[in-house]
């Protein structure tokens, strides 16, 4: 599929891609980090750097019994193509094992599908990312996300703009995308208020329109800032 046509589609729309507000519970440098998945489609970002990042150890972390069928789709910004890993509740696995094997790191985000009626609660355990971080963020489309479990403006956070760019943050009240576009005459976000605030544990599009970039950052949860 297409990335234009995952951005627009009306089946994505319709579902309702719709990421809750995450709980974090540690002031250390290991925690874990409680994401809301609800019914339908979502956007979720690893926030936390486990021993294990693949897809088929990272969503299977989730509390209760995993329905068959709960999809995750993993983005190739380089093919602009999906690839979709699918539970499998009779093995208790993520099928095909190559959709499984794909690594999202921090900084990074999918699609999950929840096919059941209500919400699941996910789980990321692991270390959270301190230091210098570098994101890189291709030409074109990409989903990513905060490299560390804070929630904020993502400008606010370090992401940096070029002129065109734009991010897609699906608005779960409306069901469809908030577009962002950046103005690189006054240097700031578009429309008034610029970028919303996003909620650790939560992922969104973004484009970048002229060149590949990185989105950088040094933080130490001594001093998160």
């Amino acid at each position: 599929m297409r990335t234009k046509a995952l951005l627009l589609a009306a089946a994505f729309a319709a579902a309702g891609v719709a990421t809750s507000m995450a709980q974090v519970y540690s002031v250390n440098a290991v925690g874990y980090v409680n994401v809301t998945v609800d019914s339908g489609f979502n956007m979720v970002a690893n926030p936390l750097t486990a021993a294990d990042n693949t897809v088929g150890n990272l969503f299977k972390n989730i509390q209760g019994t995993i329905p068959g069928g709960l999809k995750v789709f993993i983005f190739d910004p380089t093919t602009s193509q999906f690839d979709t890993a699918q539970w499998d509740d009779l093995d208790n696995q993520f099928i095909p094992a190559t959709a499984a094997a794909k690594v999202i790191l921090p900084g990074n985000g999918v699609f999950v599908f929840n096919p059941g009626t209500t919400a699941l609660t996910l789980t990321f355990v692991g270390e959270v990312p301190q230091g210098t971080l570098s994101n890189p963020l291709p030409k074109g489309f990409s989903i990513k996300a905060s490299q560390v479990p804070q929630a904020g403006k993502p400008d606010a956070l370090g992401l940096p703009g070029q002129g065109g760019d734009k991010v897609f943050r699906f608005n779960k009240t409306t069901k469809a995308y908030d577009t962002y576009t950046f103005d690189d005459l006054d240097n700031v976000w578009l429309p008034a208020g610029g970028l919303p605030s996003v909620p650790v544990g939560e992922a969104f599009f973004v484009f970048r329109a002229q060149s590949a970039g990185s989105w950088d950052r040094t933080f130490s949860v001594n001093n998160p800032t």
